[in-house]
C-alpha cells in the first residue's frame, strides 16, 4: 500500500481526531508537556501557561539550536511543546489565578504536573476548577501519585527508572544498574496520562461527566515492566540484568560488521536458529549438543555469540542485512539519531517533518506515530515563544483590553 491509498479518504476540514478539543496546560519539564504534545499532535488546541520572565525551566536545557541560549532555542523544550500556544501567567498571584480559572472555564482538558497539593494551594486544584467547569478532564502527573505513602515525594526521570524496576534490568550481567539512554520514565508518564485523558473524554462524551486523572512516573514505569511483576510474585523469578539478551535466549545481541556498523540480531527460536546456521555456512551447529535446543543455547550463549560475531565480522552491514532478510531472519543495524534523520523509510512515514519556528524558521521534528486514515494529525506549528500568544488568548479570547494587558505586564502577572 502507498501513502496516498491509506489517506485516500482523509478529511480536509480537520486537524486530527481531537479537532475542537481545548487543552489548558500548567506544565513544565517533561511528563506534562509530553502529554499535551500528544493531544496537540492529534488535533487538540493547547494553551500552555508559563511563568513570566523565566517560563518552563526546559527552555534553558541544552543543546540549543544555533547555540543560542535565549530561552527559545532549547531542543528539549521545542520538542515537547510543539503545536501549542503560550501565555505567560503568574498563577501564584490572585490576579493570575483568576485569569487561569477563566481559561479553564473554556477548556475541555487541564494538564498539570506540579507536586501534589501545589495547585490546591493556589486555588486551582480539581475541585476549584470543577466549580467553574463541571465537566473538566483534570489530568495531574507527579512522581508518586496524588495518594499513597510516598505521594509527597518529588520525582524526576531517573527516580522513575530506579523505583519502577527498569534500572534493575538495564546493563550487563553482574554490572551496575544503568539508566536507559532517554528520559523514558518521563515519556511513559506523559503517554499514560494522554491515554487516561482520552478515555476520560470518551466517558464525558457518553455521560457528560468530567473527572480527575492521576498519573505518575512510578506507576507508568511499572506498567511497562513486561512480565517482571508477575514473574516475581508468582514464580519467585527476579529478572536480572542480561545485556541485550531477552529472557535468556540466544543468539540475541549486537555484532560488529566489517565496515564498522553494529547489527542487532534476534534468532533464539528453533526455526530462526536453524536458518541462521545455514546462512553462516555451518548447518552442523543446528544439531551440535551445545546449541540443539533453547536451554542448551542459553547455557552456551557465549560460544554462540562468538560464532555469530565471527561470521558477521566478514560481512558489510548491507551484505549482512540482505542475507539475513532473504532467510526471513530478524536483524537491523543500530542507527543513531543522525542516521534516523536521513533514513528514507521514516521520511516516507512522515516521521521526519519540519515546522516553522518564529525565530529559527523551519526546524526538524519527529512526526506523529499513529496514522489516522480519516482524521490525520500532524505537527501544525513549532513550539511557541514565551508569551507569544498573550494578546491572542487573553485579549482575543478572554476579552482582556490592551490597557489591562499592559497593567498586568507592569504588575508581572503576565
Amino acid at each position: 500500500m502507498d501513502k496516498a491509498e491509506f489517506f485516500a479518504n482523509a478529511r480536509p476540514d480537520t486537524q486530527g481526531p481531537l479537532t475542537g478539543i481545548r487543552v489548558l496546560e500548567a506544565t513544565n519539564y517533561a511528563s506534562g508537556p509530553v502529554c499535551g504534545m500528544i493531544l496537540s499532535d492529534l488535533g487538540a488546541e493547547s494553551v500552555k501557561c508559563e511563568l513570566p520572565g523565566t517560563g518552563d525551566p526546559n527552555r534553558f536545557v541544552p543543546p540549543f539550536i544555533k547555540n543560542q541560549r535565549d530561552g527559545e532555542s532549547s531542543v528539549v523544550y521545542n520538542t515537547m511543546n510543539r503545536g501549542k500556544r503560550c501565555v505567560t501567567l503568574d498563577f501564584r498571584k490572585p490576579e493570575g489565578q483568576e485569569l487561569f480559572r477563566r481559561l479553564a472555564a473554556k477548556a475541555d482538558v487541564l494538564i498539570e504536573n506540579f507536586s501534589p497539593g501545589t495547585m490546591d494551594a493556589w486555588g486551582l486544584g480539581y475541585q476549584a476548577i470543577r466549580a467553574v467547569k463541571p465537566d473538566i478532564i483534570y489530568t495531574s502527573i507527579s512522581g508518586f501519585g496524588q495518594f499513597g505513602p510516598l505521594s509527597y515525594k518529588k520525582g524526576f526521570d531517573p527516580v522513575g527508572q530506579a523505583m519502577g524496576g527498569l534500572m534493575s534490568v538495564t546493563g550487563e550481567a553482574g554490572g551496575r544498574p544503568l539508566r536507559a539512554g532517554t528520559v523514558i520514565a518521563d515519556d511513559m508518564a506523559g503517554w499514560q496520562a494522554a491515554i487516561g485523558t482520552l478515555a476520560a473524554l470518551h466517558h464525558r462524551d457518553r455521560t457528560g461527566e468530567g473527572q480527575w486523572i492521576d498519573a505518575c512516573l512510578t506507576d507508568s514505569q511499572l506498567y511497562a515492566t513486561s512480565y517482571g511483576i508477575m514473574a516475581a510474585a508468582e514464580c519467585d523469578y527476579i529478572w536480572q540484568r542480561s545485556g541485550n539478551a531477552i529472557g535468556g535466549g540466544a543468539p540475541m545481541n549486537t555484532y560488529k560488521t566489517s565496515d564498522g556498523h553494529w547489527l542487532c540480531l534476534f534468532a533464539p527460536f528453533e526455526k530462526q536458529w536453524q536458518a541462521l546456521c545455514g546462512v553462516m555456512g555451518q548447518p552442523e551447529l543446528a544439531s551440535d549438543p551445545r546449541c540443539a535446543d533453547w536451554n542448551a543455547r542459553v547455557a552456551n550463549a557465549e560460544f554462540i555469540d562468538l560464532e555469530v560475531a565471527a561470521w558477521i565480522a566478514t560481512q558489510t552491514a548491507d551484505q549482512a542485512e540482505a542475507t539475513l532478510e532473504a532467510a526471513d531472519l530478524v536483524a537491523a543495524r543500530v542507527m543513531d539519531f543522525g542516521d534516523i534523520v536521513e533514513f528514507p523509510h521514516y521520511h516516507a512515514r512522515d516521521m521526519i517533518v519540519k515546522a516553522e519556528h518564529a525565530v529559527h524558521g523551519p526546524i526538524t521534528h519527529y512526526g506523529v506515530a499513529t496514522k489516522h486514515s480519516r482524521t490525520p494529525g500532524g505537527v501544525r506549528r513549532a513550539a511557541p515563544l514565551l508569551g507569544e500568544h498573550n494578546g491572542e488568548v487573553l485579549g482575543g479570547e478572554l476579552g482582556v483590553t490592551q490597557a489591562e494587558l499592559a497593567q498586568l505586564k507592569a504588575n508581572k502577572i503576565i
